[in-house]
């Protein structure tokens, strides 16, 4: 995924820190509210929107 407009102002870590959120998430390994800092819970979501979106997409 080469758009990351919705992760836009977070630093590089706490963008791997969505993504890899989102991958357990994805994988019912955590839920969103597992996400620890809180304030990551919004972009995790997002994050997952995108792939479905871009899965989408691809079909």
């Amino acid at each position: 995924m080469t758009e990351e407009k919705h992760l836009e102002g977070l630093t590089e870590a706490k963008k791997r820190l969505v993504k890899a959120y989102a991958t357990s998430v994805m994988g019912e390994v955590r839920t969103v509210e597992d996400v620890k800092p809180t304030e990551l819970q919004h972009y995790v979501e997002l994050e997952i929107a995108e792939r479905e979106i871009a899965g989408l997409a691809n079909e």
